[in-house]
């Protein structure tokens, strides 16, 4: 009776059922593996059910198999077995010990056909794929025309006799590098969403070390920062406060060949609120103004705006050397 039982609900079942012994052989299969495969038990005993595996899976398959076999212990694969019609359908096979009277007696498993579901995810990963490179593209077009940007304002600057506005164009030139930046690293990252602020600011110190000549002036540039991911939208703001801090301390915290040191900190870890500080070791400042400048400068006035769109709010001191603080709420931080 009970086998009787257990043959019905076996082969009712929505699924392909099999069974092995102790000895690695299969001894059993029920009625929707045999319609499935269109061959009679006799023939898929033992080893004969993997007649039907493709050949490009069966190497993998018999070896998943054996060596959870050997090992007593669950096994799941994927692997595609040749239909009735002579058509190869992927199957999820999943494996299984079992024991009677406390002794290993053979595995039971069962299968199901996930064809269609990885046809799905290969048009879901093809999407996908498709959408990258369209991201990646207007990325490099972004990156591309923003360099040209750049290029357009250090030319013009060139041609300047105004001492003034030559400035601005230059500073304009940095602010348009450190946005173009973040588009170029995003190329390199394997998330087109984030990058590594850590890696970021380095970059981004690199560059005004460079464009400025820091290192036969003597300055030196320090970043330490954690390695927290950031958004395209955040990392360009962040870009933008550090650059403007940073050029700001190489142009006027070290007059008349004095040398010395700019830091660049960076920390966002946990709930704590995050927290870019860019201090050095030059003249600092007195007399509420800022290296030589007002308050009211321009660059002063675009830090203040962007720490606003981090939650944040500007903070300055000026003696010894001079440190500016911005402390993000959470919102801004990531």
């Amino acid at each position: 009776m009970a086998e009787t039982m257990f043959r019905e609900l076996a082969d009712n079942a929505p699924v392909m059922i099999w069974r092995s012994g102790p000895d690695k052989l299969c001894d059993w299969f029920n009625k929707p593996w045999l319609d499935f495969v269109g061959r009679a038990m006799d023939q898929e005993l033992g080893y004969g059910w993997a007649d039907g595996v493709h050949p490009d899976d069966f190497d993998r398959c018999v070896a998943i198999y054996t060596s959870a076999f050997d090992a007593r212990e669950k096994f799941s694969m994927e692997y595609r077995l040749k239909r009735h019609d002579g058509v190869y359908r992927w199957l999820l096979d999943n494996g299984a010990p079992f024991y009677r009277d406390g002794e290993f007696a053979g595995y039971f498993g069962s299968c199901v056909d996930v064809t269609e579901q990885r046809q799905v995810n290969e048009r879901l990963k093809s999407a996908l794929e498709q959408h990258d490179a369209l991201l990646r593209e207007v990325y490099h077009r972004v990156k591309n025309n923003l360099q040209q940007v750049e290029g357009l304002f250090a030319i013009e600057a060139a041609t300047l006799t105004d001492p003034a506005a030559r400035a601005s164009l230059t500073a304009l030139s940095g602010r348009v590098r450190a946005m173009g930046l973040v588009h170029n690293m995003l190329l390199k990252s394997q998330d087109l969403a984030r990058i590594s602020t850590r890696d970021f600011l380095r970059t981004l110190c690199d560059g005004v070390a460079l464009s400025h000549s820091v290192e036969k002036r003597g300055v030196a540039i320090e970043v330490d920062a954690d390695d927290t991911p950031v958004d395209i939208e955040r990392a360009v703001i962040k870009g933008l406060i550090v650059n403007e801090l940073v050029v700001n301390a190489v142009k006027h915290g070290f007059p008349d060949g004095r040398t010395g040191r700019i830091s660049v900190l960076y920390r966002c870890k946990g709930a704590q609120p995050a927290l870019i500080e860019v201090s050095d070791n030059g003249v600092g400042f007195a007399d509420n103004r800022v290296s030589g400048l007002p308050p009211g400068h321009i660059g002063l006035r675009l830090v203040r705006g962007l720490a606003s769109q981090l939650g944040g709010s500007l903070e300055m001191s000026g003696q010894p050397g001079a440190t500016f603080r911005i402390r993000m709420d959470a919102g801004g931080a990531a």
